[in-house]
Formats: structure tokens, sequence, C-alpha cells
């Protein structure tokens, strides 16, 4: 269970720390910071996966993901994230590149972050597992003493992504494998082109693809798992008197739906992209192979308002070995959950530019969202 997040620097997160429940939302209107913390943190999946630089790079640049208002003397140009899980800590640290020592062969990539300081303890004792600093790695080997690592690593990523050996370094790896098994929904892919509005050969899929493209898979690996009745009921309740197919005549894999008293049934190229959305976070949310953290993005987007109480039955059908992160700009979607299952709602606002909770906005400097 992960227990909370502190993340410094992040855009307008400037000094953000998060404490979760089991499900917890989080709410407030447009542009105060919410989109920042998804990002955030789908962010530090991306550097377990070894693909820290890159994503940064996607963002626009390391300086362009920096808070940039106002700093004290003392307060360093710096971006971070404390990740405190049941079974360890973890804290990454990171800052604009160095300029190279070597003049005359200049590095050209001065985007890329730099990684100034990493530690990882085991919770249960606070022990020291490894630590970063700079170019060099410290181990906690089996026999229970902190070695230097002679693993040569690529320096803009992570020691978590970058030490792999299980018997040398198994917490770790550990990090590694909970991180990577967070899952994040943002977007579907609804557009004419997207691939879930075409048929396509399908194979047991027991994830929904982050774009939803491989939707009438998903939907028919549940429906032959033991969870078809609870998507079943869904549906029912959602979209009364629908009836829905995942492979076509031909044999195609593609989401089709039969309305009453109409004589055909219709295409995934015809569906709106609400229902095509619905039935995304339906397959999301009732599959057998839920993960052990699931963030949804403003799930009520794109929804007619008659969806949202179903899409709430959704996210509190999920069982408890599931911990969920709502964000969303709804309030009806979070009274929805709050009347389903027991939920913390933190509400945002921006104060000067800075994301904080709204019980605390006008304070001078409180930086804990409880």
């Amino acid at each position: 269970m992960l227990e909370s997040i502190h993340i410094r620097g992040f855009r307008s997160l400037r000094e953000f720390r998060l404490r979760l429940r089991r499900v917890t939302v989080v709410t407030g209107k447009n542009e105060v910071g919410k989109s920042n913390l998804y990002r955030s943190l789908a962010l530090l999946q991306k550097m377990a996966e070894g693909k820290f630089a890159e994503s940064i790079a996607a963002e626009g640049a390391m300086q362009k993901l920096l808070w940039a208002g106002k700093r004290r003397k003392d307060e360093a140009l710096r971006l971070s994230w404390e990740v405190k899980h049941a079974d360890f800590e973890f804290s990454i640290d990171c800052g604009l590149a160095a300029a190279s020592r070597d003049p005359s062969n200049p590095s050209l990539f001065m985007t890329d972050p730099e990684i100034k300081l990493e530690t990882l303890h085991y919770s249960r004792s606070s022990r020291l597992m490894a630590k970063r600093k700079g170019p060099s790695i410290e181990l906690r080997n089996p026999a229970g003493k902190m070695e230097v690592s002679p693993l040569p690593f690529h320096v803009p990523e992570s020691m978590v992504s970058e030490i792999r050996d299980a018997g040398r370094s198994p917490t770790l790896v550990a990090v590694r494998e909970t991180l990577l098994n967070w899952r994040f929904y943002h977007q579907f892919r609804t557009d004419p082109d997207s691939p879930m509005r075409r048929p396509q050969v399908g194979c047991r899929s027991p994830i929904l693809a982050h774009d939803g493209s491989n939707l009438a898979a998903a939907l028919q690996t549940i429906r032959e798992s033991g969870k078809q009745d609870t998507l079943n009921e869904i549906i029912a309740s959602a979209l009364p008197g629908l009836e829905w197919h995942s492979v076509d005549e031909m044999g195609g894999f593609q989401l089709q739906i039969a309305k009453p008293d109409i004589d055909r049934t219709f295409d995934a190229a015809e569906l709106s992209d609400g229902t095509l959305r619905f039935f995304c976070l339906s397959a999301a949310l009732c599959t057998e192979k839920l993960p052990p953290f699931l963030v949804l993005n403003e799930p009520e987007t794109s929804l007619h308002p008659e969806l949202i109480p179903a899409l709430a039955e959704l996210i509190a059908q999920v069982p408890e070995t599931t911990q969920l992160l709502i964000v969303t700009h709804s309030s009806e979607l979070t009274h929805h959950i709050v009347e389903r299952c027991e939920a913390k709602v933190i509400e945002l606002v921006n104060y000067k530019d800075e994301t904080r909770s709204a019980e605390e906005a006008s304070s001078k400097r409180v930086w804990t969202f409880e």
C-alpha cells in the first residue's frame, strides 16, 4: 500500500505532500495543478522503466518542468520525489545538467536531468539499502554491508532502473517491479483512426492498453473470466437494453452494440466517444488482473451525466487489493464515489501559481496535505 508521496519543484507542485488511503479522490477546478500531480506520478513509472531522460525530453526538457515561481535564497533548483510505501521508502533528487568538465568536448544533452541523490530504505526497519550520490552508488550486499557497486549505469537514469541483480539487490528490484506495476489511464484514443474503431486480430488481454487500443479483446477476456457478471451488471445499469459483442461476423475483434428496436448492430466506428470511453473504463476496472495502484485522470471526460453514477459504481466495486487515485474536476463524480465507498477527498486550489489544498490556500507556509 502506498502511504504518501512528496513532490518538490514539479511545475506548480512546489512542495506537495499527498497522504493516500485505499481510495483517494483529488478534485478542483481547471488550472489548479491536478494534471501536474498525475504527470509527476506517471514520470516516476517512466523512471523505473529506464526512460526518465526520454520522458523529460517529451515534456519539453528539464528546464520546463521545474518550479518557475519565486524561490527562497536557500531553495535549490531541484525536482524531487519521496515515495513512502508500506514496504520501502524511496527518494530521488535531480537538477539541471552540469557543464562538461572537458571544454574541448562539451555535451549537447544539457536538457537531460542530472540525478544528484537517491536513497532507498526498507520501511519496517528504516535500514538504508541503497544510496546514490552523483555517479557513485552504494548497495547493501547479502552480508549486510554497504559496498560501492562496480556496475556501469546510464547517468541520467535512476539506480532503480539500472541495477537489476536480484541476488545482490533484491530491494531495488522489488521497488522497480512495484513502480512498473502501477497503471495509468488518461486519454483513450477515440479519433476516427483509433485502433479500437477498426476490426483487429485479438489475443487474450487481461490488461487494457493505456490508449484502449485492445478494447474488444480486453472485454472478451473479462467475458471468459469470472468477472463477466460484474461487467454485465454495470453495462446493463448504465445503458439499459443495450447488448454488446466483442467479435464481428468476420471474426474481427471490435466492439459492437445492438440497441432495442433497431434491426442491426453498430460497429465501433459508429459509436460515440462517450460510449467507447465508458466501455474502456469498464474494461480497465473489471479486469481480473488489477494492479496494486491504479490512477485515473479525469475519467468523466466525454461521459453523459447519466453515466456518472455507473462510473462511481465501477470504482467502488474494485477489490481492496487495488489502491485507487482518481483525479477529477467533477464534483458529481466525487459525490457518487463517496456515497459508495470510503474515500479520502482532497480539493486543490491555485494560490499564487502554487498548488495547495483548499483548506490551506492562504496560509503563509503549509506544505502537508492531510
